[in-house]
């Protein structure tokens, strides 16, 4: 009974005791909600300095691509170059064999001839003097044909010599391309990987941002229903605010500053690199073989030619369009637009900035079928068609370019 009387007693205290007030409870939440926050907040901070980070990162991986899209470009002049040294052999090796062909007529003449005296020689003076003009005649012919004859078999050792050689060269020549050429598909191969990465360094940590930005705006929202906020928090709300703002500024301003092109396009007259290796085929201003003329420049290439942005820009568009088959559009600045059309396939994105030297698409195997260039490549290659426009009005790329338009490859 006692027992129960004291728990009694202890109970009815604790029913009299005061309960926590109100403010006291609305404290407690604010302090936990205020402390989500600024949880919320550094991881803010630093999935931002991440993508910070990861922007800087971009000029790295586009120099990278920039010069392995140089080499690929600096190996297609290899490759060309090796083909027209390995055709000019093979019409080497066809005139020797077309000069031994007209000198096998020659030779057995010869060998007739000489057969001819083994089974009739001249008669000797002593034997038959009367016969003094045949004799002569034997000897003068047997004068005659052994020097020729000697030279013959000369110029004919020569010219094996010369054609065993050609051969050797053209299939160390095959041998060097082959090589060449797997070693661009294997640069082309890690080429793709690094475009694969500069595209995911961003988009990460742009979607990471974006779920704790939702968060922290979800718990700020409850902390704001509270009735009562205490002025301190206010401050601090509003210093976090400013600092926010102050850091949103900056790094503004950075990926700004790394989606600015580097020199002015206007400014970059006589600086830009032709965007593939190739022929120039047709020029600003000459008849396109369609009753118009050409609005840009036209550059038959190797099959499967990597093709690369010739200046800083941001890319505009990037698809098939009607009959101009893969375009790609960038925009340099300054009210210029460079269009890249006739590609097989296109690896640049809508919005994606690019530096100079980035690649954007690579060309196909086989002759052009983009109407437009009407009948300019009668030997089969692709056709890439590059144009400059200010504003709406195309214009001549000519001044643009690296020497001019001289050639765009050697």
């Amino acid at each position: 009974m006692r027992h129960l009387a004291v728990s009694t007693a202890l109970l009815a205290l604790a029913l009299l005791a005061p309960a926590p007030p109100a403010h006291a409870q609305e404290q407690q939440q604010l302090d936990t909600l205020t402390q989500q926050i600024e949880s919320g907040k550094a991881n803010e901070a630093r999935i931002a300095g991440e993508i910070a980070a990861a922007v800087q990162a971009q000029d790295a991986i586009a120099a990278k691509l920039a010069a392995i899209a140089q080499s690929i470009q600096s190996q297609e002049v290899t490759v060309a170059q090796s083909e027209k040294e390995l055709a000019k052999l093979r019409q080497d090796r066809a005139r020797i064999l077309t000069e031994l062909g007209e000198k096998q007529d020659v030779l057995s003449e010869l060998l007739a001839g000489l057969q001819r005296l083994e089974q009739n020689p001249p008669p000797a003076l002593v034997v038959d003097p009367g016969d003094i003009l045949a004799a002569l005649r034997g000897a003068m012919l047997l004068g005659t044909i052994a020097p020729e004859l000697q030279g013959e078999a000369q110029a004919l050792a020569t010219k094996l010599d010369q054609l065993k050689t050609l051969e050797a060269t053209i299939t160390a020549r095959r041998d060097d391309v082959a090589r060449e050429i797997a070693r661009l598909n294997d640069e082309r191969g890690a080429l793709g990987d690094l475009v694969a990465q500069k595209r995911a360094l961003v988009s990460q940590g742009t979607a990471d941002l974006e779920a704790e930005r939702q968060r922290t705006a979800e718990l700020a929202q409850k902390a704001k229903s509270l009735k009562q906020l205490l002025s301190n928090l206010d401050a601090q709300r509003q210093q976090q605010e400013a600092a926010k703002a102050e850091e949103q500024r900056q790094r503004e301003s950075q990926e700004a500053l790394l989606r600015q092109p580097r020199v002015a396009f206007p400014d970059a007259r006589g600086k830009l690199p032709f965007p593939a290796q190739g022929a120039i085929v047709r020029r600003f201003g000459e008849p396109d073989g369609l009753g118009r003329d050409t609005q840009g420049v036209m550059i038959a290439t190797r099959a499967n030619a990597q093709v690369t942005t010739p200046a800083d820009g941001k890319v505009e568009f990037a698809g098939p369009f009607r009959s101009y088959g893969q375009v790609v559009i960038l925009n340099p600045g300054g009210g210029y637009r460079v269009l890249l059309a006739g590609m097989d396939k296109v690896t640049a994105s809508v919005g994606e900035f690019l530096r100079a030297g980035e690649p954007v698409g690579e060309m196909g195997s086989g002759p052009a079928s983009v109407t437009l260039f009407g009948d300019v490549v009668p030997d089969g290659r692709p056709v890439l068609y590059i144009e400059f426009r200010d504003g709406t009005e195309a214009i001549d790329s000519g001044p643009w370019w690296i020497g001019g338009l001289k050639e765009a490859s050697g």
